[in-house]
């Protein structure tokens, strides 16, 4: 016979835990409620009031004085046994959370779903650190080993898994990967104080860091220029990269090219590449290659079409040191021999008495060749699109 008995839920019951010092016994219902119950007599200690789905379940901590519930609502409680209220509210399964344990000293908790999910959270900063996959359907089943090294669960798909606790192996690693970019880190700062900026540039890519991969290409593009190679350090480190490693440069080319201060280091990067590798070959083998360079394209338009104007505009100072020269009533020797070294890629041309300066752009002058050296100060030049011509006003 029961020793004991009392109507505990005005609906199913789901779920009886018993705390670690037997002083209380919780229960979770399907009317959306949780109560906590005094062992000696089953009179009614509390009541926890927040889900709005049936509790299925509820776990004592053995090292604090609080609960857990896990609800139809995918939520999870914690609640302070010292007045009934909720402390902390977990979200993120995306269907009722049907079981719920503590786990390790209490600072931590591991729930599953009917989204066949399993969770491990945080309590103290209330996120979801793990997410783990291993069941087809609801996860009903769930249990920790004795010294919490291991994890079951069995769920409606008729599988049961065990899980092995990785978190030491994942730490190892993460100090083992830290350790590495230390030392790489210091290989690089040594490569790049010795000059060595071909070792250099490897290690940047290894590494992904753009700003460094940015200086040692302008420095090795310095160095060539230097010594008249173009950019053929850099078709050789385009024939020895794989195609990860290209489209990871192509990227960095993209987001150098939106600055113009960047934007030549990332247009001889790119020939580097497109003279060493077909369009064909970067189309078809390097998955991703054309969509990069189609967002490189716009930007590096509008960087020529601003070297045209610079260039249309650098004649005006052509013209003005050739008509310097003019007034002084000095030979054009030593400018011509200027002009023909500069290479102007458009030289100037006269027409009607006028000099076509950068396509459009006109510029008219006309001095007074009957003044002597003395009167040539007063000579005025007009410069623009005006069509009044300056003239010497002879005084």
């Amino acid at each position: 016979n029961a020793r004991l008995s009392a109507r505990a839920h005005e609906k199913d019951i789901n779920i009886v835990s018993v705390a670690p010092n037997d002083a209380l016994i919780a229960t979770g219902s399907q009317d959306k409620q949780a109560k906590l119950w005094k062992a000696t007599d089953l009179s009614l200690y509390g009541t926890l009031k927040g889900h709005k789905r049936g509790v299925w379940d509820c776990q004592f901590s053995s090292h604090d004085r609080v609960i857990a519930t896990a609800s139809g609502d995918k939520t999870l409680k914690l609640w302070s046994l010292a007045d009934c209220s909720c402390v902390r509210t977990f979200q993120g399964h995306m269907a009722g959370v049907l079981r719920v344990r503590f786990l390790g000293s209490g600072q931590q908790l591991i729930s599953s779903g009917s989204d066949g999910l399993i969770k491990l959270w945080t309590i103290r900063t209330n996120e979801c650190e793990s997410t783990m996959d291993g069941h087809d359907d609801k996860i009903w089943a769930l249990d920790l080993s004795p010294c919490s090294t291991a994890l079951f669960s069995g769920g409606a798909d008729s599988k049961i898994a065990v899980w092995r606790d990785t978190t030491k192996e994942k730490d190892d690693a993460v100090r083992e990967a830290e350790e590495h970019n230390i030392l790489m880190e210091q290989k690089l700062s040594n490569h790049l104080r010795h000059k060595q900026y071909e070792k250099a540039l490897d290690i940047a890519l290894d590494l992904d860091k753009p700003h460094q991969v940015l200086k040692v290409l302008t420095q090795i593009i310095e160095k060539d220029s230097l010594n008249n190679k173009g950019v053929e350090t850099l078709r050789k480190h385009v024939l020895k990269w794989s195609p990860d490693k290209l489209k990871q440069i192509l990227k960095y080319c993209r987001e150098w090219n939106t600055r113009a201060r960047n934007s030549h280091i990332a247009m001889l990067m790119v020939k580097a590449v497109v003279t060493i590798i077909p369009a064909a070959k970067l189309a078809t083998l390097y998955d991703g290659v054309p969509e990069i360079l189609a967002g490189i394209a716009p930007y590096a338009e509008r960087h020529f079409d601003r070297l045209d104007r610079m260039v249309g505009d650098s004649y005006l100072l052509d013209f003005t040191l050739h008509s310097m020269g003019s007034l002084q009533g000095s030979n054009n020797e030593e400018y011509e021999e200027w002009a023909e070294r500069s290479k102007l890629v458009l030289p100037p041309k006269e027409a009607e008495g006028r000099v076509q300066i950068g396509g459009s752009l006109l510029v008219s002058g006309k001095t007074n060749k009957g003044a002597d050296s003395d009167s040539s100060d007063d000579d005025i030049i007009t410069i623009g699109e005006s069509d009044t011509e300056a003239s010497s006003d002879g005084s």
